[in-house]
């Protein structure tokens, strides 16, 4: 016998659960956890929607969390409000990466909040050759001893990052004994970013780099941004102010990527 069809407002909630959970999800993904067509779950995300629960966005929806105040924060974060969560996880993770770095090395440091936080760690070392593709770390950075390098590329306002075609040609031009990059999300099919445009310089600094190492707390575990870097045998570490949850942890391992657990003071 066929299965009774749920209820909208039943299948809408299931829909709602999943999309809180991870924060961001596919409409295919979407599909598959409930069970039903994509026609239903973009009818669903529009019902949603309206309601003022989720955002949608192209092929997904975004989760809102605390209303429509988290709308424009959860697609376009500033620096400021982004530096403010997890703010001591992300300065254990910091001091945790920073144990990794020895004078004279050549680095990338990725844009991002958490780097942002790794950088400050850095300018108290000597003679590191640093490319950065955030004009705000480099203004960190700047004042010490170390090698400064911005990509040419366009600069984002607020966010002070660089990024564009020209960017990445640059980066490619260097060779890099570790980069340090910062996740939207991290789970066991890869590493992600919610901008394309920052995608592809991670991407240009993991090919560049001997050590790939990931910068991120945990609220990024088992979370699908919009865009996907790399899979997660293409890095090397991560960093983070905990041990990932189970399953994560075992991809990871398996994937042969050390784990190091910061825990915040």
């Amino acid at each position: 016998m066929t299965p009774p069809l749920r209820a909208p407002a039943a299948r809408q909630t299931e829909l709602l659960n999943q999309i809180v959970r991870a924060g961001f999800m596919s409409v295919g993904d979407l599909a598959a956890a409930t069970g039903v067509s994509e026609i239903t779950v973009r009818r669903d995300l529009a019902a949603l929607e309206k309601e003022g629960a989720v955002r949608r966005t192209h092929g997904g929806a975004l989760g809102l969390g605390h209303g429509e105040a988290d709308v424009f924060d959860a697609l376009e974060p500033s620096f400021a409000a982004r530096r403010r969560r997890n703010a001591k996880a992300k300065s254990a993770i910091a001091k945790a990466a920073f144990t990794l770095v020895r004078p004279g090395q050549s680095l990338a440091i990725d844009t991002g909040t958490t780097t942002y936080e790794f950088a400050r760690e850095c300018a108290a070392m000597a003679d590191l050759s640093i490319v950065t593709n955030n004009a705000r770390i480099a203004g960190v950075l700047a004042e010490t001893s170390n090698a400064v390098y911005l990509p040419a590329g366009r600069l984002r306002g607020g966010e002070l990052s660089i990024f564009g075609s020209m960017a990445v040609e640059t980066v490619m031009t260097f060779n890099f004994e570790t980069c340090f990059l910062g996740a939207s999300g991290i789970s066991a099919e890869g590493v992600f970013d919610y901008s394309t445009e920052d995608a592809a310089l991670k991407r240009a600094f993991m090919a560049r780099s001997s050590k790939v190492v990931v910068l991120c707390d945990a609220s990024k575990f088992n979370h699908r941004a919009l865009v996907s870097v790399g899979r997660i045998d293409q890095i090397n570490t991560v960093v983070c102010d905990r041990m990932p949850p189970a399953r994560l942890a075992q991809a990871l391992q398996d994937a042969g990527v050390e784990i190091i657990p910061a825990e915040p003071v």
